[in-house]
């Protein structure tokens, strides 16, 4: 077992590890931020069919006029605020969104059509309702929408395919299902999609110290916030996870929790991963078999962090500080889930400045909790949130990125260039 590696190691050796788990069909309904499997090739056109874009009249383009207006007729109708009329035609039908048209359009002839009903045979232009004026059985058409005057066919006319056509691929295999991707799937006819299947985590915390949530701690207590606040990160990052289990500072208590969530495809261990009188989660892994890949790395927080696989499982043991605990998670299990749902393990640093000159170990990597926002150039400037100690989890809460700083530097200055990492729910505009 290698010990006290670099970050970097570390991190490759998490992801070498890693893979895309398999496939299944999902529903619909159930289907809002699962990964695609498949990409989406459609079958149809969508939409399906020509339809009209506004209520109106569906006619024929021509270069001949309807039958001919008395525009005597007109001016004592009080219509002298609009146009002179230009066309007459015969109205054959009234088409509803919904309806088949029952009859073909000829010169001079039109239908009345409402907004998504289909384009009857033989027509290719809408005359909005507003361009016309209806009476009689006859639709009566002037300027800008006259036909005799050499206006554009096919206005107001939404054609088939106009969006998607048959052949198309509409989204690749590894799309996020977003609303408006379930609703193109939802138009398209795949009603169950196949996604790839949630990672299964499980997460156990450990330490007599620590008590539930929803009791008063005694003396020398404190509330469970590892067990909540990881399996929040795994729902926020698409795995699977019903609950979390809690151990006490007991080997046999210990091996039960890790023997309950042997079926997990990643498992998180919160405590008891260091040297001391009390940390047993290693030990107990390794009596059940475990094989241990790493342990120990050169960063802040999370120096005692373990690593390694317990038959199909991975396995996270992770400190039990909740800074540390959380931080780690973002580091490693967050791409490692990223990795099983078939998604790119992580995003690209962003580029920012210091607005405060920060200490630090050299040899360590620190990945450090931090506020950064945009300037007005467009350059973002980065401060540390408050005091950074691991057992502080309010500078998580009030974070909304993390500032790498590597090894091999000491003191970085005011202005110096760093590189930091948007939290998946932190809003770097915010100033």
């Amino acid at each position: 077992m290698r010990t006290f590696i670099s970050f970097e190691e570390a991190k490759l050796i998490v992801l070498g590890e890693s893979r895309v788990l398999e496939s299944e069909k999902c529903q619909l309904s159930d289907a809002l931020g699962r990964t695609l499997s498949l990409p989406i090739i459609s079958s149809e056109n969508l939409p399906p069919f020509a339809s009209s874009a506004m209520d109106g009249f569906a006619t024929q383009f021509t270069q001949q006029k309807g039958n001919d207006v008395d525009l005597g007729v007109w001016a004592n109708q009080e219509n002298e605020s609009r146009p002179a009329p230009m066309s007459r035609f015969r109205i054959v039908e009234h088409v509803a969104a919904g309806a088949k048209p029952l009859v073909s359009i000829q010169p001079g002839t039109c239908a009345r059509i409402m907004t998504g009903a289909v384009i009857p045979l033989g027509a290719d232009t809408i005359i909005p309702r507003e361009y016309a004026q209806e009476e009689d059985g006859w639709a009566t058409f002037w300027a800008p929408y006259d036909l005799a005057g050499n206006r554009e066919a096919g206005k107001h006319i939404r054609p088939a395919g106009e969006d998607v056509k048959v052949g198309d691929k509409v989204f690749p295999a590894g799309t996020v299902i977003s609303p408006p991707v379930l609703g193109m799937l939802a138009s398209l006819g795949f009603h169950s999609p196949a996604v790839i299947r949630k990672p299964l985590v499980g997460i156990i915390t450990t330490g007599d110290e620590i008590v539930a949530p929803d009791h008063s701690p005694g003396p020398a207590q404190i509330r469970n916030s590892n067990g909540p606040g990881l399996r929040a990160q795994v729902l926020y990052e698409g795995g699977t996870c019903d609950a979390y289990d809690h151990a006490k500072d007991d080997p046999e208590d210990i091996r039960r929790a890790i023997q309950k969530n042997a079926g997990s495809d990643l498992l998180l261990l919160a405590g008891g991963v260091s040297v001391g009188d009390h940390d047993y989660v290693k030990s107990a892994l390794e009596a059940m078999g475990f094989e241990p890949l790493f342990w120990k790395v050169k960063q802040r927080p999370g120096k005692p962090l373990l690593f390694g696989k317990l038959g199909p499982t991975l396995v996270l043991g992770l400190p039990g500080n909740p800074v540390s605990a959380a931080m780690c998670f973002a580091m490693y299990a967050r791409p490692l889930i990223r990795r099983f749902l078939g998604r790119k393990p992580t995003e690209p640093l962003i580029k920012a400045f210091l607005t405060d000159e920060i200490p630090k170990v050299k040899d360590l990597y620190y990945f450090s909790r931090a506020v950064a926002f945009q300037e007005d150039t467009g350059v973002y400037s980065v401060s540390l949130k408050g005091a950074q100690g691991s057992n502080l989890y309010g500078s998580v809460a009030r974070a909304n990125c993390i500032l790498h700083l590597p090894a091999g530097t000491d003191i970085l200055p005011e202005g110096a260039e760093v590189f930091i990492e948007r939290l998946p729910w932190g809003d770097l505009h915010l100033s």
